[in-house]
């Protein structure tokens, strides 16, 4: 029976106002005004976006949701909308983290469910991860309805800080509206401060200070005049957490200037940009290397189960214990992931620049003509070879704790963005049939093109001039790698070691390295069947790829029965294009191209009734597409399929006369089919392997599966006296995965054999080796042997093929290895190049502690779903004074609770029966 890591749930309060936050506003309310001047309404347009809000956290009005100016009470939509007011109330900063913690049932999903705990955290980097809703993945983040940046975060890789935002939209299920591909789960709408017009000056200045001793200032400006209107918002902000150095300084600025070049046209440009400097936990995987296991049975065990288990100071009894007292005592909770200093980490720069014309041409008639452009540039600090050592290994030349860094491992990732998007739509209001309906139709077409790298540096030896130094052979393109390096934590983690990490020069030991591509492009190499031009020598990344989408859509939203019933109906007609030129291992060619072409054609439909003048019940029905990600493929290389999800759902709408309360309840099931999932690459390697032949096609470790939601969601607000705000959110949660991946393992090292068990070359010829040295020799050679089969399965032979647990390939490093890759000018090689063999093609003895199972199970029906809560729910208590001295003073707090965490699947007696995979359920 599964368990979860810690039975009992766990309560989390968060406290507003003056104990995690000083706010200075220049404009405090008068009693009865809105505390918040962004949610006065301005009539501009049926585009632009309203903020007007009820007494309590309720937003009264959806046009930004679905471009049709009514009250989201109406509409057959859910959704979360978290404004300015709410934010400011709650003191949270990133998109993410507010997600998290107040839309009941949202978490943080990951692609790579079989992942480990140092991804699990707040501020980790998670490369595949986004944010779940509704137990599903919501890949997609849209800034102002038509800008789509991914779900990935957009300040940094998970953060997306909220500094420049006024609303904040999380639109729940697989919408196919205005969102393009946005996933089963649901949508995030990020809606930007907006520039109003006939506005007097007003602004805010914000400080505010954490538990952990982490600052952010803040100041937002604006001013309206009857034909210009600007917006500004600066930022300057440690973010972090608990952990030493997780997270760094986030800078940001945006401004937005709206004029009215005409009476009927309104003109709005945007930039933001934001610059985050950041240090990823870098220790997950980080293992405990002593002199010998004799020495110290903690020896080759992981550093966060040394933690977690008391064995810091000694190892359980009766262990060993030859190295002492880890680190000296200073290793704890807080700094665990921090060993390898500022060497994990990366350095994004945004910029989003955007343009929109919105034009009234007559009662009914409007449009809306939408440009924007996104630079986004990472250099992105990798550290996978990091090790821990104590004073006594013989490796160690510090004679102190220490930490190993592989020269090959100080990897930076070079991954430039560039996005276009445009957008053209008309917004028609007419009444028909008499006027006994009152109906609003958005047609409309958009383009975006986004172009992108991911580019591997190295440091690799130069000259004393700092010229790289190049050499004929053929291993590492000619490079000479840096080598191992090490630095000593004698008391503790060392932040900057070693150099700054950003350096592009650097001397290690008297040695000049400079960082280059290793895996470079070679002009006389480019080819159909070699994109890239690579040499299949070189290491690292070197890719680039395009996605291209474009789309039309179209919806209504009609009035029926003087308002007492509403309809919404609306579809999307797609298509998407992928191009990925990309590096696979030798010996399958040095580069490779991957194209997808998907169409597609989504619907929404819902309809709402006034049962009573407070309570409206609806219905909806929808769906989406979602492309398959380039390149990505199973362990056989067959490429992932495009996904599509399908929702229902039901609900009540309620709320009084003077807005005072309102809440919904919504019931809905979701079926996602050929949903992209990864496991673990070990996985895949037992699968197929990248044995002495080479895989078999471009296989991968991502497959499509189909998982399956359902459940209940409640959300309720209140303003029960002036100044007083009530925000409740729960959700229960089921979701289960619903199909089986197995695949059959499959042989890639196969040679060349004779009925007697004697290996030999392709022409028949047996291979004769020297049984005392790694050599082969002619048949004649004193002391020759024949290289057999036998041979190969002695554990005590030079030439053991000392099989690998659980795939059964040849260990790639062993004497056989070295003589099997032989080709001999005139017998040819031994190896026969095949690849993709059943298991039962294997010619040498399975390794005995753990043979190959034959066929390995990744995904079974009835898995749970990782990446959510099953019980969640969440109270935000704030008050604001409105008269006397503490006028504007606001106090209150949050509290959230949350239970079976699904986190994700674990190995508990370890890869080597990858089929016993158990679930971790996250506190």
């Amino acid at each position: 029976m599964k368990k979860p890591l810690i039975k009992k749930s766990r309560l989390v309060i968060f406290v507003t106002g003056i104990t995690s936050a000083v706010s200075l506003q220049s404009q405090v309310p008068a009693k009865g005004q809105s505390s918040n001047l962004a949610e006065e309404t301005v009539q501009l347009s049926p585009f632009e976006v309203k903020s007007e809000a009820d007494k309590s956290y309720g937003a009264l009005n959806s046009n930004s949701l679905t471009a049709f100016s009514t009250e989201l009470r109406r509409m057959p939509v859910s959704a979360d909308v978290f404004g300015e007011a709410f934010m400011n109330d709650v003191g949270m900063n990133t998109v993410e983290q507010m997600i998290q913690t107040f839309s009941a049932g949202a978490g943080m999903a990951s692609i790579s469910p079989d992942g480990s705990a140092a991804n699990s955290q707040y501020l980790d980097r998670n490369a595949n991860g986004s944010l779940s809703l509704r137990g599903l993945a919501a890949p997609t983040m849209q800034v102002n309805g038509f800008f789509p940046t991914g779900g990935g975060g957009v300040t940094a890789t998970g953060i997306t800080s909220n500094f420049d935002m006024e609303r904040v939209e999380v639109i729940s299920g697989p919408q196919a509206l205005l969102y393009g591909v946005s996933g089963a789960g649901g949508v995030v709408n990020l809606v930007t401060k907006q520039a109003r017009f006939e506005r007097k000056s007003f602004g805010s200045f914000k400080f505010q200070v954490d538990q952990y001793g982490h600052k952010l200032g803040q100041i937002d400006y604006g001013y309206g005049g009857k034909r210009v209107a600007l917006r500004l918002a600066l930022l300057d902000q440690t973010i972090g957490g608990r952990r030493v150095w997780i997270g760094g300084p986030i800078k940001g600025g945006y401004a937005q200037l709206a004029f009215r070049p005409l009476g009927n046209t309104t003109v709005r440009f945007s930039v933001q940009r934001t610059n985050m400097d950041r240090t990823n936990a870098n220790s997950g995987g980080m293992t405990f290397t002593a002199l010998s296991t004799a020495n110290d049975s903690r020896n080759g065990q992981t550093m966060h189960w040394l933690l977690a288990t008391g064995q810091i100071a000694a190892a359980a009894n009766p262990g060993a214990s030859g190295a002492g007292n880890i680190m000296n005592g200073g290793i704890n909770w807080d700094n665990i992931d921090s060993i390898g200093g500022t060497f994990s980490g990366e350095l994004q720069r945004h910029t989003l620049i955007t343009a929109v014309a919105e034009t009234r041409w007559t009662d009914w008639l409007s449009t809306q003509a939408s440009l924007g452009y996104r630079h986004e540039t990472r250099w992105k600090v990798g550290n996978s070879g990091v090790s821990f050592l104590a004073p006594n290994v013989t490796a160690n030349p510090t004679g102190a704790w220490a930490v190993s860094m592989g020269g090959g491992s100080a990897t930076y990732l070079w991954e430039p963005v560039r996005q276009k998007v445009a957008r053209l739509s008309a917004l028609a209001t007419n009444d028909l049939f008499g006027k006994r309906v009152r109906s609003q139709t958005i047609v409309g077409v958009d383009f975006t093109r986004t172009d992108g790298a991911v580019n591997t540096y190295a440091f690799e030896q130069a000259d004393a001039n700092w010229n790289v130094i190049k050499s004929v052979a053929t291993a590492n393109n000619g490079y000479t790698v840096l080598p191992t390096v090490y630095w000593a934590v004698p008391n503790g983690p060392v932040k900057n070691p070693l150099w700054p990490r950003y350096d592009s020069r650097i001397t290690y030991n008297g040695v000049n390295y400079v960082r280059i591509v290793p895996n470079d492009s070679v002009a006389s190499l480019v080819s159909a069947a070699n994109p890239e031009g690579l040499s299949g020598t070189g290491s690292g990344d070197f890719r680039h790829t395009s996605d291209i989408q474009g789309g039309l859509y179209g919806a209504n939203y009609s009035d029926w029965l003087q308002g007492r019933l509403t309809t919404l109906i609306g579809f999307r007609s797609g298509k998407t294009y992928s191009r990925s030129a990309t590096e696979a291992a030798a010996p399958n060619p040095p580069s490779v191209l991957n194209e997808t072409n998907t169409r597609y054609t989504a619907f929404n439909a819902g309809a709402n009734y006034a049962l009573l003048s407070w309570l409206r019940p609806y219905v909806e029905v929808s769906d989406n597409y979602v492309p398959p990600s380039i390149g990505a493929a199973d362990p056989y290389g067959h490429f992932t399929k495009t996904s599509n999800g399908i929702g229902e759902e039901f609900g009540l709408k309620a709320s009084n006369a003077a807005n005072t309360m309102s809440g919904s309840i919504a019931f809905y099931h979701t079926n996602s089919k050929n949903e992209a999932m990864q496991f673990t690459s070990t996985v895949q390697n037992d699968i197929n392997p990248a044995g002495l032949n080479g895989r078999s096609g471009p296989s991968g470790n991502t497959i499509n599966i189909d998982r399956k939601t359902k459940g209940v969601q409640i959300a309720l607000t209140a303003a029960p006296t002036d100044g007083w705000r009530l925000r409740f959110s729960g959700a229960i949660i089921e979701g289960t995965i619903g199909s089986d991946r197995s695949y059959a393992q499959l042989y890639n090292d196969q040679f060349y054999a004779n009925a007697q068990r004697q290996v030999t070359y392709k022409d028949g010829t047996v291979v004769y080796v020297n049984p005392n040295a790694t050599a082969v020799l002619s048949s004649t050679a004193g002391g020759a042997v024949p290289l057999t089969i036998d041979l190969m399965n002695t554990s005590t032979s030079r030439y053991f093929a000392n099989p690998v647990a659980v795939s059964g390939a040849i260990t790639s490093n062993s004497a056989v290895a070295t003589v099997l890759k032989t080709v001999d000018v005139v017998h040819g090689p031994i190896l026969t190049g095949a690849n993709g063999l059943p298991i039962s093609a294997m010619q040498i003895a399975p390794n005995p502690l753990s043979p190959p199972p034959g066929v390995i199970t990744v995904a079974k029906t009835g898995d749970t779903v990782t990446g959510f809560p099953r019980f969640s729910a969440n109270l935000t208590n704030v008050y604001t004074f409105r008269e006397g001295r503490l006028r504007g003073l606001r106090l209150g707090g949050t509290v959230v609770s949350t239970w079976r965490n699904s986190g994700y699947y674990y190995f508990p007696t370890g890869v080597a029966t990858p089929n016993n995979r158990q679930m971790l359920f996250l506190p």
